[in-house]
C-alpha cells in the first residue's frame, strides 16, 4: 500500500521568514520578558476611523459574496484613488483581491505556465518565492547589494538573465525588505528591456505614498509599456489595515484582465465588509497617507540613529516603505536572533527581527543581514536598538570565549 505523501509543490514552499520564531517568542513571554517585535510589517497605527464607520453603515442583512470582478462602489473608488497619479481607469481595469498577496499569485498564473521564468531582484518579498514553488516557474535572482544602496545593474548585466523562457520581470516600488525607491534612469532601463524582449512587467506598488522625498507615482504612467504591466495592489499598509485583506489587480491589457477574471471566479470574491469599509479611504486617500508617512520617516530616523552607533553595522537609509536591511557583524544572524529570543535580555525586555537569508534566491546570501521593520514608535524603536547593540555585543563575547 502506497504511503500518503504531501505535494513535491508545497514541500518546495518555504516557511515563512518573518513568522517562523513565534514558538521562542511565547516562550520568552512566558517567562515575562517583553519582546520588541520589529521583524513584521503589521504597524502599530490606528486605520482612519472612516473604515470603522463604514463599517457600522452596512446594513443589517445577509451578509453575502461580493461580485468576483469586485462591489461597483469599492472599485469605482479605485478608480478615483488612481486619479491621484494621473490614471484614468475603467471598471474592466480593477479587479480586487484578497490582499496583495491574491494579486500576486494572480499575476503569475496569467503570465507564466510551469517551467517558465521570472527575473526577480533580491533580496525580494519572500512570498514570491512560495508562489513561484506553487505555481511551478523559476525566479531568476539578479542580487542587489546593501553596500551599492541595492541599486540595480546596467541594462546589459539584466539582458544576459533573459532567456527563451523569460516571462516578466517582477518590480516592488517602493521595496519591501530594502525600502529603496526606482530612479527614472532604473525605470527606464526595465521598461527597455521589456518592450525589447516582449515582457510582462509585474509592478508591485504596495507602499507607494510611504516615500521620505518626492512624490509618490506609479509605472502606469509609463505608456509606452502599459499593455504590458500588471500592478499590483494593497489598502494594507497606506491605510493601516492589513487585517482587512483587501488588495487588487489593475491592468489596461485586456486579455490579462480576461485571464485573472477567471481565476476571481474561481475564488469567488473578495472580502465583502471590507471592501465597502475602504471606500471613504480609497475617496480620500492623502488625508490618512500623508500623516502616516510623516510618521514612518520619524521612526526611519530613530532607527538609522540608532544602527549608525553600533560597531561593525552597515545600512543604506531607505527611502520609501518602512522596512531596512542591515548587515551585521555575524555569520549567521539567525543564530543571533535565537540567542536573543533564548539567552539575551535586558531590564526584562528583548527584540526579534528577522533574518535575511530568506529574502534571497541564491543559496548563502543573506547570512548575515536582518531586515527591521520600523513598525513601533520612536521611543520603543530607540529601545530597540539600545537592546540590538547591547544583545550584538553580548553575542559576540560570548562566541569568543566558547
Amino acid at each position: 500500500m502506497n504511503k500518503l505523501r504531501i505535494s513535491q509543490r508545497v514541500s518546495q514552499v518555504i516557511h515563512s521568514p518573518i513568522r517562523k520564531f513565534l514558538p521562542l517568542v511565547l516562550k520568552a513571554e512566558a517567562k515575562g520578558i517583553e519582546v520588541l517585535k520589529i521583524n513584521v510589517g503589521d504597524p502599530d497605527i490606528e486605520p482612519s476611523p472612516k473604515f470603522w464607520q463604514a463599517l457600522k453603515k452596512f446594513p443589517p442583512q445577509n451578509l453575502g459574496y461580493a461580485p468576483s470582478p469586485g462591489i461597483a462602489e469599492h472599485t469605482r473608488a479605485w478608480q478615483k484613488y488612481y486619479t491621484h497619479f494621473g490614471l484614468k481607469l475603467k471598471p474592466e481595469n480593477i479587479i480586487p483581491t484578497v490582499g496583495c498577496a491574491e494579486a500576486m499569485l494572480f499575476s503569475l498564473l496569467v503570465t507564466t505556465d510551469p517551467g517558465d521564468e521570472i527575473i526577480v531582484f533580491e533580496p525580494l518579498y519572500s512570498s514570491y518565492k512560495g508562489f513561484a514553488a506553487v505555481c511551478n516557474i523559476k525566479l531568476v535572482p539578479i542580487t542587489l547589494r546593501v553596500d551599492s544602496g541595492f541599486a540595480l545593474p546596467n541594462e546589459q548585466t539584466i539582458a544576459k538573465k533573459i532567456t527563451s523562457r523569460t516571462k516578466a520581470i517582477v518590480v516592488v516600488n517602493p521595496n519591501n525588505p530594502t525600502g529603496t525607491i526606482l530612479t527614472s534612469r532604473e525605470i527606464t532601463r526595465l521598461i527597455n528591456l521589456a518592450v525589447k524582449h516582449h515582457l510582462f512587467i509585474i509592478t508591485d506598488e504596495t507602499y507607494r505614498e510611504i516615500i521620505f522625498k518626492g512624490r509618490p507615482g506609479s509605472l502606469l504612467q509609463i505608456t509606452r509599456a502599459r499593455q504590458q504591466m500588471i500592478l499590483v495592489d494593497s489598502a494594507s499598509k497606506r491605510f493601516s489595515c492589513p487585517g482587512a485583506r483587501i488588495g487588487c489587480l489593475v491592468s489596461y491589457n485586456p486579455a490579462i484582465m480576461a485571464a485573472a477574471l477567471k481565476l476571481a471566479m474561481v475564488r469567488l470574491s473578495a472580502p465583502t465588509l471590507e471592501q465597502y469599509g475602504l471606500i471613504p479611504l480609497l475617496n480620500n486617500p492623502r488625508a490618512f497617507t500623508r500623516t502616516i508617512t510623516r510618521e514612518y520617516k520619524k521612526r526611519r530616523g530613530a532607527v538609522i540613529k540608532g544602527l549608525r552607533q553600533i560597531p561593525g553595522v552597515t545600512c543604506y537609509q531607505p527611502q520609501g516603505a518602512f522596512y531596512l536591511i542591515a548587515k551585521l557583524p555575524v555569520k549567521n544572524t539567525e543564530d543571533f536572533i535565537t540567542f536573543l529570543l533564548t539567552s539575551f535580555q535586558d531590564k526584562k525586555q528583548t527584540i526579534l527581527v528577522t533574518p535575511a537569508e530568506d529574502f534571497y534566491i541564491t543559496e548563502g546570501l543573506g547570512r548575515n543581514e536582518i531586515r527591521i521593520a520600523y513598525v513601533l514608535d520612536t521611543k520603543k524603536l530607540t529601545r530597540a536598538m539600545i537592546l540590538l547593540k547591547k544583545g550584538l555585543a553580548e553575542y559576540q563575547t560570548r562566541r569568543q570565549s566558547s
